[in-house]
This record gives structure tokens, sequence and C-alpha cells, in this order.
């Protein structure tokens, strides 16, 4: 093989490499800019104590049982933050991403989220730096790095401490773990979050809801909050339930909601996440259901964020 040959040969290869380190660079979009959230459906039937649809694991029903309203009446929780992962489901979402580039070699570093509910943030070190140890701090955002699969960016978030994932009385435990998945899809921005929790769920809990518009001209507000005692529960009295006796309308057998939810249904659990779920369901005794005057005690009202 004479030596132009060799050349020509060599030629392709350094333009086939080029070529492919050109196309990974161009997947990775930048998250960068100010995101709107879009309209989504909130998770359950809006009944109290309806975990339909959620892998809790015996322990994670019994956690969610225990809970009692009257915890959001503690001085200690006039100001409790959301959790970063919860807060992306919230109804102030908004959010702004901005990135730390190396100036010497222009790769990003990590990003950086704020989000407009109780102005939680967090930081996704793309560095390739290692978790922290197990005894290290736990916080409201974790401990989150990043990386590329494609033109996606792939998240893993450890040290997270106990805190609901929904705001009637489903927990996740510290032992979560959350893989989140961001992708950019031109002005779209959509977010799917994985939770792992050994303690709580019996199953990794998939949420595909989180989507996000890019908006320039959007205003991410700040979100001031004082302590303050709003009702009078007696200081060091934790309100709650034993097990078998919440009075959440969910948890009622007798009755149900205006989708004619079967009580068996919303103690939730791995199999209800399923559509083979759904013939299982027709086969259980309808209930009673609620009636108006219920809507009142919060029995058709919202149990969301």
């Amino acid at each position: 093989m004479n030596s132009s040959r060799i050349v020509l040969r060599l030629s392709f290869v350094v333009l086939a490499v080029t070529v492919a380190a050109g196309h990974t660079i161009l997947a990775q979009a930048d998250l960068a800019g100010l995101w709107r959230p879009q309209p989504r459906n909130q998770d359950g039937s809006g009944m109290i104590g309806d975990y339909a649809g959620v892998p809790v694991s015996p322990a994670g029903r019994w956690r969610a049982e225990t809970w009692s309203p009257d915890d959001y009446d503690l001085a200690e929780y006039a100001c409790r933050p959301h959790a970063w992962d919860y807060s992306l489901e919230g109804p102030l979402s908004q959010m702004r991403v901005w990135s730390d580039v190396d100036h010497a070699t222009q790769k990003v570093i990590a990003y950086h989220g704020h989000l407009n509910q109780q102005e939680q943030e967090t930081t996704i070190w793309m560095d390739g730096r290692p978790h922290p140890p197990a005894n290290a701090l736990f916080t409201w955002s974790g401990f989150t790095t990043g990386a590329w699969e494609g033109d996606v960016l792939v998240t893993t978030t450890t040290h997270l401490k106990e805190t609901y994932i929904r705001r009637s009385g489903l927990m996740r435990s510290d032992r979560s773990i959350v893989r989140s998945r961001w992708r950019r899809m031109g002005d779209y921005l959509q977010i799917t979050s994985i939770l792992y929790d050994p303690v709580l769920m019996a199953e990794p809990y998939i949420r595909t809801t989180m989507t996000w518009v890019e908006d320039p001209t959007l205003v991410v507000a700040p979100y001031p909050c004082e302590e303050a005692t709003e009702v009078a529960v007696p200081r060091g009295e934790v309100r709650h339930f034993l097990p078998g006796q919440s009075l959440l309308p969910g948890l009622n057998p007798n009755l149900t909601d205006r989708f004619n939810t079967p009580y068996e249904a919303r103690l939730g659990g791995p199999e209800t996440m399923y559509p083979e779920y759904i013939a299982k369901m027709k086969t259980f005794p309808k209930r009673e259901g609620l009636k108006r005057g219920d809507l009142g005690r919060g029995g058709g009202g919202g149990g969301g964020n």
C-alpha cells in the first residue's frame, strides 16, 4: 500500500472522529434560560388520601396514614421549603437555569436552577466529581451530578432530606435517590423524574408531567416568607392519626370521588401503576360516593401542592 493511500485513509478516520465528536457536542442543547411551566394534571383524583398510581410500600402507606393536615398549622411548617424535586411539580415552578463555564476549556462545569416556589435552588455538577460520603449534609435540594446521554441530560441526586411528594401525607425517605432526564426540544423543556426509595416505595416512582416553554420575558418573583403562629396548636404537640384511624376522605372505605375510584385502588401500591389494573378495579364494589356537602371538608377539594 503506497503512502498516498495511507494518508487518505487516515484523513477519513480523522474526519469521522471529528464529525462524531462534533455531533455529540451539538446534541448537548443549552438548558440555560427562563422557563415558564405548562399546565399539567396533578397526581391523584383530588381526594385527600388518594394514593392510587403511587408504588407505596407497606411502610410508606403506614407513614401516610399517620399524617394529619394539622401539621401545617405548626410554626415549624410555616416556611418549610418544598424540596427541589417536589417543587418542579408544584404550581409555582417558574424556573431560571444558568451555567458556569470554565474559561480555559469552555466546558460547562455546572448548571444552576432557581424555582419560584420558596426560592429553591439546585446545582448540577458536570465536572465528574463524586457524590459525598453517606454522612455528609442532607438538604432540601440534595447533591446532584449530571452527564449527557445524547441530547438528554441525566442527573442523579442523593443526600435528600425526608419530605413529602404530595402535600397529603405521601412521603419519601432520606434514603431516596432521584434520577431525572432533562431534554430540550426547541423552545420546550421536559423533565422525567424517577424516584428510588428503598424504604417508603416498593418500586421506582416515575413522573413525566413536567414541561416548560422558554420565555425570555418571564419574571421570577421573590418568595418572602415569615414564620408565624397561625393556629393555636399547643407548642410541642404534633398532630397525627394512629394507623387505621385517619379521618382523610380518601382512606374512608365508604366514600368515593367523582370518578368512582374504588377504595382498594386509593391505597396505592405498585399494582395500581399499570393499565392492567383498570380491569381489576371494575370488579371492586361501588361505594356511596361523596355528597355535595363533603366538598367543604376536603373530600373533593385539591389534595395537590
